[in-house]
Parts: structure tokens; C-alpha cells; sequence
């Protein structure tokens, strides 16, 4: 076949050398979804393979330039590693404490808003803010209530009695109430309009037929609100769950880990690891572990809730 067969005499390309209509028309949805998935390729496949890499290699910036492999070393070493099997059981307990805050006072929220007022509107966003504010600024401005000599919001506590004179962010009893109470305030907002946008999707009329039959608001909500917004607040406290448990930024400005690690969660664990005793080998051995272990309850808790519908 001569090289200028597919073109004709005034040189444009023959049809038939093109591909069917129909092929074309499936190959579209491919085209079009291909820079998101060379983007995800690049941004979270590709660094999670070398991390899973590097936490099976032994590599310390003090005394190697270069990772050596070394096998399942580092995991070994994890089994027996006190501060790391805190840490995540500091993070458990910080991640449930978050979310038990998002989603109870999510909930109220969104279920008094969901009466239209003219002020409904105004306050919505106004309480929007903490989510959209910088954790840099969350975390000051927390500081600063909190402070035992000039913090008015500390004031306040110890004029009923809950602190003394330190402030609960230097309490090694405290502390961890504290930036626990801190997140779970920052990522409201976000539950409260998931849920708001899910309560106003429920039919009005079902609660009509409900009221007929002499339903009262408790049972109202338990039949009819409830199990229909069910599914967005599991999906949201997967996602905020998620984004707590691998947390660092307010923990780190307002306590740092302290005071004495009483609010080391992983997040600040492994930036002590890789940064201060610059082992990212370790590191990415702590970081895979905890990705495989959130993996699991995610699967766990989605089968469960599958179940229940």
C-alpha cells in the first residue's frame, strides 16, 4: 500500500482509514478521564509506591547518603516500639473524639438550620469560617483563648472551677482534651452543611403523613430523618475521620507533641522521625502502617454499614 493511500487527491484523510463512529464515541469517556488519572498516577499512586519502597529499606541521613534495603526490618522494629504504639492509640482516640464532636454538634446544628429564617442564611455562613480559616490562625487564636495569664476563654473556665492557674494546653491532663475540642471545632462546619444539604433533601411529605398519624419530633427524626441522612453522616465521618487521624498541623502549633507527649499523635510522631532524627526509612515503615490500618477499619466499618441497609 502506497504511504498516501488513506489520502485522497485534494489531501484530505479518507474516512475509512479512521476509526468506526462507535469506537470513537466509547473512547471519549477514556480521553477525557485520562489527565485526572496520569494527575492521581503522579501525585498518590506513585509517592505511596515509594514510601511502601522505603519502609523496607534501613536509611538514615546521619549515616548513609543512599537507602539500603533491608527487608521487613523496620515493621520488626515497630512491634516494639512503645512511643510509636502509643502514638496510634493516641490518634484513635484523637480521630474518634474529633468526629463524636463533628458529627453530635454537626447534627444539632444543621437540624436547627434546616428551618428556613432569614437569619438561617447569615449564620450558616458565618460558621462557615472555621473551616475556611487557616489552621496557622485556628491554632493561635486557640493559643490566645487558652492562655493562662491573658486568655479570656481560659478565664472563663477557671472562674467555674474546670482549670487553675496553668492553661490546659500546658496540663498534661488537659492538653489532649484541648486540641482534641480545637479539631473538632475546625472541621464542624464541613459536617454541618453535609448534613444541612442532606436534611433538606428529605420530602416534606413524609413528615406531613407522619404528624397525621400523631408522630411527635423524637419519633419524627428517628423514623424518618435519621435513617435517611444515616448515609451522608457515615460518608462524612469517613472522610473527616480520615483527614484527623493523619492530622499534624494544629497539634504541632499549639503543643508540639507535649506537654511530655501527652499529645503526640501520629502526624507529629513521624515529622519527629523523619525531620529531627532524619529517618525517613522509619518513617515510611510508621506511615504504611498506618495507612493499611486505617485502610482496614475503612472496609470494616463499610461492610458494617452495608449490613445495615
Amino acid at each position: 500500500m502506497r504511504a498516501g493511500a488513506a489520502v485522497g487527491e485534494t489531501g484530505a484523510v479518507d474516512p475509512r482509514s479512521l476509526a468506526p463512529p462507535q469506537v470513537r464515541r466509547q473512547l471519549v469517556p477514556y480521553a477525557l478521564a485520562a489527565p485526572a488519572l496520569i494527575a492521581v498516577i503522579a501525585l498518590a499512586v506513585a509517592p505511596l509506591l515509594y514510601a511502601v519502597w522505603l519502609s523496607f529499606t534501613d536509611w538514615s541521613l546521619m549515616t548513609s547518603a543512599a537507602p539500603i534495603l533491608k527487608g521487613p526490618e523496620a515493621y520488626s522494629r515497630l512491634l516494639s516500639d512503645r512511643q510509636f504504639s502509643g502514638a496510634m492509640l493516641r490518634s484513635a482516640a484523637w480521630t474518634a473524639g474529633t468526629v463524636a464532636i463533628e458529627l453530635v454538634v454537626g447534627l444539632g446544628l444543621a437540624l436547627l438550620f434546616s428551618v428556613r429564617t432569614r437569619v438561617a442564611g447569615p449564620l450558616t455562613a458565618l460558621l462557615l469560617l472555621p473551616w475556611v480559616t487557616p489552621y496557622v490562625v485556628v491554632a493561635y487564636a486557640w493559643r490566645y483563648l487558652l492562655d493562662g495569664q491573658t486568655g479570656p476563654f481560659h478565664a472563663a473556665l477557671q472562674t467555674i472551677g474546670l482549670v487553675g492557674d496553668r492553661s490546659m494546653l500546658s496540663d498534661p491532663t488537659l492538653a489532649f482534651v484541648a486540641v482534641t475540642v480545637i479539631s473538632g471545632w475546625a472541621g464542624l462546619p464541613f459536617m454541618m452543611v453535609s448534613l444541612l444539604a442532606a436534611l433538606r433533601a428529605v420530602p416534606q411529605e413524609l413528615y406531613e403523613a407522619a404528624s397525621v398519624d400523631g408522630a411527635g419530633r423524637v419519633a419524627r427524626f428517628a423514623t424518618i430523618t435519621w435513617p435517611l441522612i444515616r448515609s451522608t453522616a457515615f460518608i462524612m465521618s469517613l472522610v473527616l475521620g480520615a483527614l484527623a487521624f493523619y492530622s499534624f498541623d494544629i497539634v504541632w502549633l499549639t503543643t508540639k507533641g507535649g506537654p511530655v507527649g501527652a499529645t503526640q499523635i501520629l502526624g507529629v510522631k513521624l515529622y519527629d522521625t523523619f525531620v529531627r532524627q532524619l529517618q525517613p526509612g522509619y518513617a515510611a515503615a510508621m506511615g504504611v502502617t498506618a495507612l493499611f490500618a486505617l485502610a482496614a477499619v475503612g472496609v470494616v466499618a463499610s461492610a458494617w454499614m452495608g449490613r445495615r441497609r
